[in-house]
């Protein structure tokens, strides 16, 4: 297994199996992208491993056998949950399905002393369902651990939280992301300008430049920022009138909000390794801070309008003027 970036985190890993005093829950959080299922699964083999070193082996049968998500006692619920609760025949609810799985886990693993269960998109289960993880997870088996993926804490409840122990996932390096592109065929050329573009997520890199043509929502926002931080509204204009829907207007507008703020943010001396910093910073170097205030609140106005807006044309060009009138400075 090939890891890069994350330097942080595995440090903080190796840490805790240093010391002697594994978590038995942790959660990795951090955006879409930026290798929070490769950590889980590093310390799905961290947990595996017959060595019981700092680091995984990566040869024995635990680390071999986790790192191709094949082994028995490594389990994925989440997804199996929602696959049973898709299914007409099932007449149970997710909570159910859940509290059905939490008491399997009180069997004995298949293989081992260790059995791992990965539950992801922790941020996203309902209130009800992380109730029901709670003690489970509070009131753990000896040989149960637990692994958390959230791409943010915002919805995890408190409870919850003080039961894991929280590791951030960093991005890469823009020698790490230029290292890490090549292995999907995307030459180094090309990783300066994705660097600048995503912050060293390494997914969000590949998936724009494998996707970039279908990526029609992303590239006008871009655009458009562009467009507002050069004071050129008709390209501003163009890009809204790219889309098709309304549905591609609103996810424009919310990739928009999060640039502007980004650079409200940036504007008020705080710094953000995140995402867009091309725009970011044009934005940021180009308006007053109340001026990108405006933009912010005008993009969530118009975000708000898009489910109710009639004339997708119509709406693209009132979403170009709205945000203009918004940028003017005082």
């Amino acid at each position: 297994m090939k890891i890069y970036g994350k330097k942080r985190a595995l440090e903080k890993l190796s840490g805790f199996r240093r010391s002697g005093r594994f978590p038995h829950a942790l959660l990795f959080c951090g955006p879409k992208g930026i290798g929070k299922h490769v950590m889980a699964d590093y310390a799905a083999m961290l947990y595996m491993c017959s060595e019981n070193g700092t680091e995984p082996c990566m040869h024995c049968r635990g680390c071999t056998l986790a790192e191709q998500h094949i082994h028995p006692d490594v389990i994925f619920p989440v997804p199996a949950i929602e696959e049973i609760y898709r299914k007409p025949s099932n007449h149970k609810s997710m909570v159910d399905l859940m509290r059905e799985f939490i008491a399997s886990c009180y069997m004995k693993p298949v293989e081992g002393g260790v059995r791992v269960i990965v539950f992801e998109k922790l941020d996203e289960l309902s209130v009800l369902m992380q109730n029901a993880l709670l003690k489970f997870i509070e009131e753990p088996l000896e040989f149960n651990r637990y692994v958390f993926i959230a791409e943010s804490r915002t919805n995890i409840l408190q409870t919850v939280l003080s039961r894991v122990t929280a590791v951030d996932v960093d991005p890469a390096d823009e020698t790490e992301l230029a290292s890490a592109l090549t292995e999907f065929g995307i030459g180094a050329d090309r990783a300066h300008e994705l660097y600048e573009m995503f912050a060293g997520n390494i997914g969000a890199s590949v998936e724009y430049e494998k996707n970039g043509e279908d990526m029609v929502c992303l590239k006008s926002a871009l655009r458009a920022c562009d467009a507002i931080a050069a004071g050129k509204e008709f390209d501003c204009l163009q890009s809204f009138l790219a889309l098709k829907t309304r549905d591609d207007i609103f996810e424009t507008l919310g990739i928009m909000t999060d640039i502007f703020a980004r650079a409200a943010a940036l504007k008020s001396g705080v710094s953000t390794s995140g995402a867009y910093k091309q725009q970011t910073s044009r934005i940021a170097s180009g308006h007053s801070l109340a001026a990108i205030s405006r933009l912010y609140d005008e993009a969530v106005r118009l975000c708000g309008m898009s489910f109710t807006n009639p004339n997708v044309r119509l709406f693209a060009a009132e979403c170009c003027g709205a945000l203009f009138s918004a940028a003017e400075k005082v």
